[in-house]
This record gives C-alpha cells, sequence and structure tokens, in this order.
C-alpha cells in the first residue's frame, strides 16, 4: 500500500487559470478645510511642544550646573572649617600654652586654672 505522493509539477502549472491584470488610475484627492486646519493645528502644537522641551532641558542643565557649583563651594567651605578647626584645637592645646607662657615669662600654676566647658 505504497502511495506516491510525490506532485508533478508540470501537470499542475498546466493547470492553473492565468489571472488577469488590471490597471487601476490613482486619483489624487484634494484636502479639504477641516484637514488643513486639523494639520495647522497639529503642527503648531508639535512645535510648540518641541519649543517647551529644549527650554525644560536647557533650564535643567543650567540648574545642574548651578547646583554642582553650590556642592563645590559647600565642600570648600566644610574643608575651610575642619582645617580652621584643627588650627584652633592646636593653638588652645596645654603645651602651646605653656609654650606661650614660657616665651613671654609667665608662669602656670595648676591650682589657679579652672576649665569651664559650654
Amino acid at each position: 500500500m505504497v502511495s506516491n505522493t510525490a506532485r508533478e509539477l508540470s501537470k499542475e502549472q498546466e493547470t492553473t487559470p492565468v489571472q488577469q491584470v488590471r490597471t487601476v488610475s490613482v486619483t489624487k484627492v484634494a484636502w479639504s478645510p477641516f484637514e488643513r486646519l486639523l494639520m495647522l493645528v497639529g503642527s503648531i502644537v508639535t512645535l510648540f511642544l518641541v519649543i517647551t522641551l529644549l527650554s525644560t532641558k536647557v533650564t535643567t542643565n543650567s540648574r545642574q550646573h548651578h547646583l554642582q557649583d553650590l556642592q563645590n563651594q559647600i565642600t570648600r567651605v566644610k574643608n575651610s572649617n575642619t582645617s580652621t578647626h584643627q588650627e584652633i584645637a592646636e593653638l588652645t592645646s596645654q603645651s602651646h600654652l605653656k609654650a606661650a607662657a614660657h616665651k613671654y615669662g609667665l608662669s602656670d600654676k595648676i591650682s589657679n586654672v579652672r576649665n569651664v566647658n559650654k
């Protein structure tokens, strides 16, 4: 019960009908006033949105640059404050005070010294 399922192409090609080609003429349709108005309004809205987007991006970049400058300035002031605090701690140390007293001929009596903390 072996059957041959292969098709013969030459027989099929002879039996297919030839399709006729029809040419369609293309005619242009003029735009209605409503379509023109709609395109004009759409173009204006699109132009407005593009200009607004660009303006917003420029403003955002400017603000970001300003923020970065302020952060750099804050960092410089913090570093300056840290250096000043270290200098104050060094100048008010016990050894520095004793050296300054010795330089000007002053004496230091521990019994007369009081520490006051705020």
